[in-house]
């Protein structure tokens, strides 16, 4: 499944400087330019006028979520179509985010093949859009792991995902597995990743996470971390900041994602993906409805123009 350069990646790449460091994104996700920043929508809403948008103000991607249990029906694969279509109408690469929603039923070996199968058809249909393919999303929160059993069920069906996706050959990257915090020393997600990448070590290019609140040097230590414990690139699938009053508003959420993304271009980081751009009328709280850098109705915040400062800055 992977190139020979990509399964001997060292410690060393992420002490590498700037302009090496870009030529290794490239490397690893050759569908991405020179910038590595993109930023999440959510296919429900995500329009050509979007798209156009967002590639103006100098996002390089679109993240967006497809569910492996819902492809069946008629107008979630033409809610798939329509997302892809929009991305392609002003030339921005997909990274897609395929996990069930369901519980997982039966035997966890036979799901994780079929989960493999659904990767799989996903990979051949739209491979010439797609930066890479994450497979799941925070499955270390209950919330997004459908057995609500991580440390006893998370192995060994994605172990039988890998273990089928070893037979059939993909030119995708594939970067997993989005966990909501970055793997520690004998954390739950290091355990798991250890047995799974310990059966089939080809199975990831990259492993993703979600640095929620997290400092630069905590960033940085958790890039290291996954460099020398699992010899693979991390990659950010997912960080925001709410426009709430207790962190300053509209004002502020534009100050720490100006910040943010500083960092981030100085850690060289391959891949990172900015939550989200409009705000989701249907969070669950005022938190997760003001995420956006655009409000839901498509007025710009000043989160969009501290982005977008940063992202075209030389």
């Amino acid at each position: 499944m992977k190139s020979a350069h990509l399964k001997h990646l060292g410690a060393a790449a992420l002490l590498i400087l700037s302009a090496a460091a870009q030529v290794h994104a490239s490397a690893l996700f050759p569908s991405l330019p020179a910038r590595t920043i993109g930023v999440q929508v959510k296919i429900q809403n995500f329009t050509p006028a979007d798209a156009e948008q967002i590639k103006a103000a100098g996002f390089s991607f679109v993240r967006f979520g497809v569910w492996s249990d819902s492809l069946g029906g008629k107008a979630y694969q033409k809610q798939i179509s329509d997302a892809f279509a929009a991305a392609r109408s002003a030339g921005l690469p997909v990274l897609m985010t395929v996990r069930a929603t369901k519980p997982l039923t039966g035997d966890l070996a036979s799901a994780g093949e079929a989960f493999a199968n659904a990767v799989t058809g996903l990979e051949q249909a739209w491979s010439a859009q797609l930066v890479g393919i994450e497979i799941w999303n925070e499955p270390d929160l209950d919330t997004y792991w459908p057995t609500g059993d991580f440390k006893n069920t998370f192995v060994p069906f994605m172990t039988a995902m890998c273990k089928t996706l070893q037979g059939k050959p993909q030119s995708t990257p594939l970067v997993g597995f989005g966990f909501a915090r970055p793997p520690t020393a004998g954390s739950a997600s290091t355990v798991a990743l250890n047995s799974i990448l310990g059966t089939y070590p080809q199975c990831l290019d990259a492993i993703s996470y979600h640095p929620y609140g997290m400092t630069a040097t905590q960033i940085s230590n958790a890039q290291t971390f996954i460099q020398q414990n699992f010899h693979l690139p991390g990659v950010i699938s997912e960080w925001g900041i709410s426009a709430l009053a207790s962190n300053g508003g509209p004002d502020g959420q534009a100050s720490k994602i100006s910040a943010f993304i500083a960092d981030v271009k100085k850690l060289n980081i391959p891949l990172t993906s900015i939550y989200e751009w409009k705000n989701s009328e249907s969070g669950s709280n005022d938190r997760e409805k003001n995420f956006g850098l655009l409000t839901s109705d498509g007025q710009s915040k000043p989160a969009q123009t501290a982005a977008s400062t940063q992202l075209n800055a030389e």
